[in-house]
């Protein structure tokens, strides 16, 4: 699996530019006091025309940045090449006005001049990869150009009086010694800026990994624990079908054989009272009641029988449309539309053939019967080959079933019909996990409910 890579936020690239134009407010208001005490208090003489010019167009794109983050930037959202696009132009216009500034106030002679390396720490924290190098480029160059050409004289030198002497301006070495260590100082402070800022980068790589590789493990682990449950449910339910298996077995044999002589002799008296028309309904109902305890003591029989599959390759498939077409003409299911979405190339899998059919017929039945007024049975087959498992759905349209009754419905003898034993859906079960497989239960109510039987294909 491909990791996603690690960027740094937009939002957090889109604040630090906001905090950027606040902090030039700043400058500007220190700028108005410098210039202020320079000119009151200490009596320099500057060129004010050229450095107010500077500070006004500082003003103006300012301004425009402002407007941006505040307008614009709140109501869409920015992409991280235009965030990239801006961050370039913000510190490429503070360098050339601090640089031009400078100039105008004396040059090489100004210390402000230096200020230089803070911008290229700003660089450093908003620019990626070679942008801050190529603004660091740009500051050297201009400065070489500007102090090359005041020195050949063919643009003014404006010294600052009072400041330096102005034999400071034609000693050579100073200048040679000034620029290197300026050169010096910006190529050192975007070298080392920009290592602190690759490291960052990289233990914020480490810690995005580090989350993600935590929120897998915690994926797995809730994965593995929601298992965990559903194995303790099996082995609480496979002892209790145990139990109840054997408690069958013994009570159904010991009704079974009153209960035969019963329907027995109530079939003699209902033929000894043909005329007798009170004594024909009250002996019908005795039949149909005790026919009825016949059918759930056959229930528990067959519950309490639950053999080993005899497994064998068969179509699966085939046992399917067998069942189905079982049904499919029966009168009970004249309102029911049966949908098949079956693919094809399905692999043969080992199972009881019978028994599959019995898991089936009572899936299919039991739908039928949410279905009172008629609705619609979707059956699929889809085989998953990286699980190497089948599912077989059964999707009715019924009323569904509650959240609280899908956690009962595979205990024995629960039952939400009026006729039924309870029994259908336990037997399906545990012939479902002798088969090595598992038989889910989805559904919300008015929502129709959805059965999975899932089997292993070896």
């Amino acid at each position: 699996m491909v990791m996603p890579i690690y960027k740094p936020s937009e939002d957090e690239l889109q604040a630090r530019l906001g905090w950027c134009v606040q902090l030039r407010w700043v400058f500007l208001l220190v700028l108005t006091l410098l210039l202020f005490f320079a000119i009151k208090g200490f009596h320099f003489k500057l060129p004010l025309f050229p450095i107010l010019l500077i500070a006004g167009m500082v003003l103006l794109y300012n301004c425009f940045f402002y407007l941006l983050h505040k307008g614009f930037f709140s109501r869409y959202k920015p992409s991280a090449k235009s965030l990239r696009i801006e961050a370039n132009l913000q510190i490429g216009l503070d360098l050339l006005a601090l640089i031009f500034m400078v100039y105008f106030s004396g040059g090489l002679e100004n210390p402000f001049l230096f200020f230089s390396v803070f911008h290229m720490v700003l660089g450093s924290i908003f620019l990626t990869g070679r942008d801050i190098w190529y603004q660091a480029i740009v500051c050297f160059l201009l400065v070489s150009v500007l102090v090359g050409l005041s020195w050949f004289g063919i643009i003014p030198h404006y010294r600052i009086d009072g400041l330096t002497a102005i034999e400071l301006w034609h000693n050579t070495p100073r200048l040679i010694t000034v620029m290197a260590s300026f050169t010096t100082i910006i190529l050192l402070t975007v070298y080392m800026t920009s290592s602190i800022s690759r490291s960052l980068h990289r233990r914020g790589q480490d810690l995005f990994d580090l989350t993600l590789q935590l929120d897998k493990k915690g994926t797995e682990l809730e994965e593995a624990n929601e298992e965990l449950v559903r194995q303790q449910n099996l082995l609480i339910q496979s002892e209790k079908l145990a139990s109840l298996g054997n408690l069958s077995a013994g009570i159904a044999h010991e009704l079974n054989s009153p209960l035969t002589g019963i329907l027995n002799f109530s079939h003699f008296i209902k033929e000894e009272c043909a005329d007798q028309e009170q004594v024909q309904k009250d002996i019908d109902i005795v039949i149909r009641e005790t026919e009825r305890c016949k059918k759930i003591i056959k229930g528990l029989l067959d519950f309490a029988r639950q053999s080993q599959p005899e497994k064998k390759c068969h179509d699966i498939i085939a046992v399917l449309n067998k069942t189905i077409s079982l049904v499919a003409y029966h009168k009970d299911f004249r309102n029911i539309k049966f949908i098949k979405d079956i693919r094809d190339n399905l692999p043969k899998i080992l199972f009881d053939e019978d028994q599959m059919q019995q898991v089936f017929m009572n899936l299919i039945v039991n739908a039928q019967q949410a279905m009172v007024e008629g609705g619609m049975l979707r059956i699929s087959a889809i085989y998953h080959e990286q699980r190497r498992v089948l599912d077989i759905v059964f999707e009715d349209t019924g009323p569904g079933i509650s959240q609280n009754e899908i956690q009962k419905i595979f205990d024995p003898f629960y039952t939400t019909k009026d006729m039924g034993t309870g029994l259908g859906l336990s037997i399906s079960l545990g012939i479902i996990e002798n088969h090595g497989g598992k038989l889910i239960a989805e559904s919300h109510e008015g929502m129709g409910a959805v059965f999975s039987v899932r089997l292993p294909v070896q």
